[in-house]
């Protein structure tokens, strides 16, 4: 029988307090210590994890995430602020060397009301190499990803919980406020000069929704300085991310819960000295001294963490957890959309094998007349992710049809396709980009055309395809190829390469129009914002 209690499946961020290196005596310590929860995603048998890893001639990047059903906007959340990172770290890439980024994630928390996730970015052989984390807590009652500053009332909680982890350094560890690092020395130390300028209460109001410190050539909490305490409702999604931002120096912005039922704030030993050799500092808050400050997100995220993770059997999302959905946020990312028309053909699974060695998805504008005759390519295309659309029975040009023609072709091909995939295609192609008023009339599907056309179908010069795409590609494009050539499938891998290298994300036509972004028998040529 599985052991599902709780510390069974945490991952123990300290044992017996802290991660001791080879030839430290756990039983000699008895500094203040927290036990951290968090586990990773696969302790949940219900929960899908997903796995990815690139690596080509200059770089490799791995990913994993948890998939908590379709188009889960923690899933989405978590996924977009992977892919920034990624963009990040390839456009810095140096010139030598086998540079490296890895990142996954692990759960804070579960229950049906609130999740909490940890992400974990490690690089390697790139200037500034280290490792950057993250966490995000969604909160089921009202669908919204929230940043750790959501778990607290307002600023004035922030400040206490903060004088809370200095205490412990003061007393457990025995550092002075001037030795205290970051965020936790200013703060004590204004505090110790001033008693009543550090409190519950707000001593300054908070920048109003338009004023963004950046543009003052601030970096709001990151500049050295601790940031006033101001009136902020951390309770409000949007004012809790603008103090997440004011507030993104804390320690606390790297903070979990612990078996103890209070707070577990991760500091780097190289600022508590006295820790000893140890590789990382987790300093208790006492469950009573949260009592205050939680808002009643953080109290159901303690509750989460501490009592729900018991039974893996439990896990609170239902529905297709194994169906990803839109998992990109296009509007933040260079993405890209790469289009073939006229398959599936002989030449289909080929490049399907070249798009997988990206995790690049992509749109088949697919011949109805075609679908029979190979539904196995067809069924693969979408069960790797890829997108179907429209492209005629067998090639007409609408134009020339009536409405009732137009509407006949367009669902005769549909229904083909849905047959094979379940899913009916949600956009159209009309081949050569024909359309008119009939054709716009005739149909619901948003019409999607191109701004990149690398006329393949005219130069069947492999090099000269690649090159015709990486050079006019922009973020935002939507590029047409057309699989039934051997010198296209050729050319993707160059392709890849080539965007992959610039930061590019390869995204399905409905991503990187976004969910409201396609209209109804509406022609799209692309969703560039230049």
């Amino acid at each position: 029988m599985a052991d599902t209690s709780l510390r069974r499946n945490l991952t123990v961020s300290a044992a017996l307090g802290l991660l001791l290196v080879p030839g430290c005596h756990s039983a000699e310590q008895s500094l203040p210590y927290a036990e951290a929860i968090q586990f990773s995603p696969d302790t949940l048998e219900k929960l899908v994890t997903r796995t990815v890893a690139v690596q080509d001639d200059h770089s490799t990047v791995s990913y994993r995430y948890p998939i908590l059903g379709e188009s889960h906007p923690l899933t989405a959340e978590i996924r977009t602020g992977m892919a920034e990172r990624q963009t990040a770290f390839l456009e810095e890439l140096p010139d030598h060397g086998s540079p490296e980024l890895v990142q996954d994630v692990e759960l804070l928390a579960a229950s049906e009301d609130v999740i909490g996730a940890r992400t974990t970015a490690l690089t390697s052989g790139v200037r500034g190499a280290g490792t950057e984390t993250s966490t995000l807590w969604y909160d089921a009652g009202t669908g919204e990803v929230l940043p750790w500053t959501s778990l607290f009332r307002d600023e004035g909680s922030l400040e206490a919980a903060h004088l809370a982890v200095a205490q412990v350094l003061k007393d457990g560890y025995q550092l002075s406020v001037d030795q205290m690092p970051g965020l936790l020395g200013e703060i004590a130390t204004r505090a110790e000069a001033d008693p009543d300028s550090v409190s519950a209460v707000a001593s300054e109001p908070a920048a109003s929704p338009e004023a963004h410190p950046e543009e003052n050539g601030e970096e709001a909490g990151t500049d050295g300085a601790a940031p006033t305490a101001g009136d902020a409702d951390l309770t409000d999604p949007e004012q809790a991310w603008e103090a997440a931002e004011r507030w993104a120096a804390s320690p606390l912005a790297d903070l979990a819960f612990s078996t103890a039922g209070g707070l577990a704030v991760r500091l780097d030993p190289s600022d508590v000295p006295s820790a000893g050799r140890v590789s990382e500092v987790l300093l208790p808050v006492e469950p009573e001294e949260t009592e205050e400050v939680l808002s009643e997100l953080g109290y159901h995220a303690r509750s989460a963490a501490v009592g729900a993770n018991s039974d893996p059997e439990d896990f609170p999302l239902d529905g297709t957890l194994t169906a990803e959905g839109s998992s990109l946020d296009c509007e933040r990312l260079k993405c890209v959309a790469l289009t073939f028309d006229d398959g599936p053909g002989e030449h289909t699974e080929e490049l399907l094998d070249h798009l997988g060695e990206y995790d690049a998805r992509a749109t088949f504008y697919v011949m109805g007349s075609l679908v029979g005759e190979f539904p196995e390519i067809v069924e693969r295309t979408h069960a790797e992710g890829h997108e179907m659309g429209n492209h005629t029975w067998k090639h007409d040009d609408l134009t020339t049809l009536s409405a009732e023609g137009v509407a006949e072709d367009l669902k005769r091909t549909d229904e083909a396709i849905q047959e094979v995939t379940g899913v009916a295609p949600p956009t159209l192609r009309p081949p050569y980009g024909a359309m008119n008023s009939t054709v716009s009339d005739a149909t619901e599907h948003p019409i999607i055309l191109w701004d990149v056309d690398t006329m393949d179908w005219q130069n069947r010069d492999t090099g000269a395809v690649a090159k015709h795409a990486l050079d006019e590609s922009k973020p935002g494009s939507v590029v047409l190829f057309h699989d039934i050539h051997k010198s296209t499938v050729d050319a993707i891998p160059d392709v890849l390469e080539g965007m992959h290298a610039e930061g590019f994300h390869f995204v399905t036509v409905s991503e990187i129009f976004g969910e409201d972004g396609l209209k109804p028998g509406q022609p799209h040529t692309d969703a560039r914002v230049d």
